[in-house]
């Protein structure tokens, strides 16, 4: 049976390049068009799609234009405080989605966000989180369905993300990367994400602190550390910590706790290689000596190109959601739980470490 094949476009091409490549791996997707208002950006990214797909997508430098198109689905990966609006825009023109994180900026936005979702049913919003597509959070996943680990109790996961000093310079980020713009806890849904598609909870309330230290001196006024104690509806705690700020590279560390088990990421090698440890009241001789389950961010075989083998999973999921019609597993509804804490999480902060509760969108 043939694919069915689907046309795509893609806007934001710093890291929509990194995402719409991966189209290429799938028979029935087709790259159709490609985006940015930065010459430079869209220039280079024409030129490393064109070449990777053999193709050549009409370029844009006006989204409004690149819509007029008969494209099917878009990729939006611009600048992250304007993934909102662009999104409901290629929802009125209609358009399937795959939007980048955080998926919202405000509790505003959420509200916009899924009121354009919902207005639009015969169309496919799906969240571009990544981290839910490493193999070792779908066997978490699958081990918490199995009854592997009882009820959860708690959860709590790392991103930790920084620049070697050596490296701190005033063009270290374009204008309008999220690092000048958001506070690290609002870059918290590679973690929450992941635990939240694993726990099937949402979080109510958050309390959370950032840390004062300046850590790069060329952007004193971002707060690059933050920690946040969330509590979920089905009762459970889980906190998050997102640190651009410390004298680590890149890493992603995670561990849920329940009544009959818990798991956590080992800590010696970075996520892409760290396999999970585990406590199993199913294993007997297990309550006081961890087994080692050999999973990483990929299965044997699989490539770990695109973080961990993530990126490519992740769109193929979107292309067959697509061919399928088929609701995404991160949906609206997933985007917004992911993605609100986060938000809240620094007003939290602002405040003190004042809980807040968590609205229901």
């Amino acid at each position: 049976m043939s694919e069915k094949i689907i046309k795509f476009g893609v806007v934001g091409l710093g890291r929509g390049t990194a995402i719409a490549i991966n189209l290429f791996h799938i028979p029935g997707a087709k790259l159709i068009a490609v985006c940015d208002h930065n010459p430079a950006i869209l220039a280079s990214g024409y030129k490393e799609l064109s070449e990777a797909g053999k193709c050549d997508p009409q370029q844009f430098s006006d989204y409004d234009e690149m819509l007029k198109t008969d494209i099917d689905a878009v990729i939006v990966a611009t600048e992250a405080v304007y993934h909102v609006p662009i999104v409901v825009k290629a929802l009125e023109a209609g358009k399937h989605v795959l939007s980048e994180i955080p998926s919202v900026n405000s509790v505003e936005e959420a509200k916009i966000l899924k009121a354009a979702v919902n207005a639009h049913p015969d169309l496919i919003y799906m969240a571009a989180e990544n981290c839910c597509y490493w193999a070792f959070i779908e066997t978490w996943k699958k081990m918490h369905e199995d009854g592997q680990f009882g009820e959860l109790v708690y959860a709590e996961a790392e991103y930790l993300h920084a620049l070697d000093p050596n490296e701190f310079s005033p063009d270290n980020y374009p204008e309008g990367h999220w690092r000048t713009v958001n506070p690290a806890i609002k870059y918290l849904t590679h973690e929450l994400g992941p635990l939240l598609y694993i726990m099937k909870d949402r979080c109510v309330s958050v309390s959370c602190y950032e840390s004062d230290i300046i850590y790069n001196p060329y952007f004193p006024n971002i707060k690059a550390t933050g920690a946040a104690i969330m509590k979920t509806a089905k009762g459970a705690v889980i906190r998050i910590l997102v640190s651009f700020g410390a004298y680590t590279s890149y890493d992603h560390n995670f561990r849920i706790c329940g009544t009959k088990g818990s798991i956590e990421t080992g800590r010696l090698d970075v996520v892409d290689n760290a396999y999970s440890y585990a406590n199993l009241h199913s294993i007997p001789g297990t309550f006081s000596k961890k087994i080692e389950i050999p999973v990483a961010s990929a299965y044997e075989g699989e490539s770990t190109e695109g973080h961990g083998g993530a990126d490519a999973k992740m769109v193929k999921d979107f292309y067959n959601c697509l061919a399928e019609n088929r609701k995404p597993a991160l949906d609206v509804d997933f985007a917004i739980q992911m993605s609100l804490p986060g938000v809240l999480a620094h007003e939290s902060a602002e405040q003190g470490g004042m809980p807040i509760i968590i609205p229901e969108i």
